[in-house]
């Protein structure tokens, strides 16, 4: 059974929704470059920029399917492995998200009534996990202008920002999936009990 909201809301209202807040996100850009002109070029706007195309991710997602560039969508060995993940604190990392409210910035990662099967959990997983990667995309051209002006202080806190909300939420992203892929193939080998 899908959410009520999903329910209630049809696909036009998800397509409203989706260009309503992305028209919010425009008009405010329009006001603050009105106000402060030099303002797209401060690390703190791209900052707040990359977490406002985090939302507006999160509200595409009801309207188009989100996906990983197709190279990089599949799981690699040494990401299987996990060894790479612990040594960096992934598994420290998902384990804040799920024990503080942090979890509820994007519930639709987690397995529970309201997501139906692993299939679709998967999906969800992707497409936070793609949100993440075009969101860390789009900084880096600013990052390398920061670079070759040695604007270093500025580009510490931006790379902070980076790793924080885009790098290791991707990785906390690839784990989960790798997990997700490996129940499935369990119980897809485990034959069910019948009474």
């Amino acid at each position: 059974m899908k959410p009520a909201k999903k329910r209630r809301m049809g696909s036009t209202g998800r397509w409203l929704r989706f260009w309503g807040v992305a028209a919010a996100y425009g008009v405010t850009f329009l006001l603050l470059r009105r106000a402060d002109p030099g303002i797209a070029t401060s690390p703190w706007f791209v900052v707040a920029a990359m977490i406002c195309f985090l939302g507006l991710m999160s509200v595409a997602k009801e309207v188009v399917r989100i996906r990983m560039p197709r190279a990089l969508r599949g799981i690699r060995d040494w990401e299987a492995r996990g060894r790479a993940y612990r040594a960096l604190g992934v598994a420290a990392f998902g384990a804040l998200l799920r024990r503080t409210p942090l979890r509820l910035l994007n519930r639709d990662v987690y397995l529970d009534r309201r997501t139906r099967h692993s299939g679709e959990l998967s999906a969800q997983l992707e497409a936070a996990e793609a949100s993440h990667f075009w969101a860390a995309f789009l900084v880096v051209p600013y990052m390398v202008r920061l670079v070759l002006a040695g604007t270093w202080g500025a580009l510490f806190w931006v790379t902070v920002a980076q790793v924080l909300a885009n790098l290791y939420p991707i990785m906390h992203l690839r784990m989960a999936r790798h997990r997700l892929e490996r129940l499935s193939a369990r119980a897809a080998r485990t034959p069910v009990s019948r009474p």
